[in-house]
C-alpha cells in the first residue's frame, strides 16, 4: 500500500513538473515571439542621455579626498586614484584606491541604468567594513548631475541605527567631476561627510 501511494505521489510530481516545464517554455517562447515580431519590443532601451552619462565616467582619474570628521574641524585630506571601466553596455565598474588615517583603502562601485524602472542602480563595497551599500538615483534635467540615495549605519547614532544618505555625482567637463556624500541627521538636516575632486589623468 505504501509503495502504491509513493508511486502515485511520484507520478503526480512528474506530471506537475512537466506542466511547469511546458508553461515556462511557452512563456519564454511567447516573449521571444513578441520581441521578434515587427513593431514590438521586449523592453525599452536605455535612454541615450543616461547611457552616455555613464560612459563619460570611464577612464583613469586622480582624486583629492576631503573627509569631514567633525563639523567644527577642518577636513582630513588625502589623494588617490579612480579607475572606471564598462561592463557591457549598461554598467560601469569603478575602483577607488587611497590611504585613510594611515590605512590603505580600496572601494568598488557598480553603477548602471535600469530602463524599466527609469532609474540608476548601484552598489558600493570597500575594504573598511562589511556593509553593502545599495543605491538608486536619477539625473537632473540638465543631465550633468546624478543623485543617488541609500541607507546605512548612522554616523551619529551608532552602527545599530540607520540613516539616509545622499550622494551627488556632478560632471563639470570631460576631464573634471565632483562627488559629495551627505547623511541626514535626526533633525532632518544634511551633514556633509566626504567631497571628492576628480581630474582625468593625461
Amino acid at each position: 500500500m505504501l509503495t502504491f501511494i509513493r508511486e502515485k505521489a511520484m507520478n503526480k510530481r512528474a506530471i506537475l513538473c512537466v506542466c511547469i516545464a511546458i508553461a515556462l517554455v511557452g512563456g519564454i517562447s511567447g516573449v521571444i515571439a513578441q520581441s521578434s515580431a515587427p513593431g514590438t519590443t521586449s523592453a525599452p532601451a536605455a535612454p541615450p542621455r543616461d547611457h552616455e552619462w555613464l560612459k563619460r565616467l570611464v577612464g583613469e582619474w586622480d582624486v583629492q579626498f576631503k573627509m569631514y570628521m567633525q563639523p567644527d574641524q577642518p577636513p582630513v585630506e588625502s589623494t588617490g586614484t579612480d579607475s572606471v571601466r564598462t561592463l557591457g553596455e549598461h554598467w560601469i565598474i569603478a575602483e577607488t584606491k587611497t590611504t585613510m588615517m594611515g590605512a590603505s583603502y580600496h572601494g568598488v562601485l557598480s553603477l548602471g541604468y535600469n530602463a524599466l524602472k527609469k532609474q540608476f542602480n548601484g552598489t558600493w563595497i570597500d575594504s573598511f567594513g562589511g556593509q553593502l551599500w545599495v543605491y538608486k538615483g536619477t539625473l537632473n534635467d540638465a543631465g550633468d548631475t546624478m543623485t543617488l540615495e541609500t541607507e546605512g549605519p548612522s554616523l551619529t547614532q551608532g552602527p545599530d541605527k540607520t540613516a539616509r544618505y545622499k550622494e551627488v555625482h556632478q560632471i563639470k567637463s570631460k576631464d573634471s567631476r565632483t562627488f559629495t556624500s551627505s547623511m541626514e541627521k535626526e533633525d532632518g538636516t544634511w551633514m556633509k561627510i566626504v567631497t571628492i575632486e576628480y581630474r582625468r589623468k593625461k
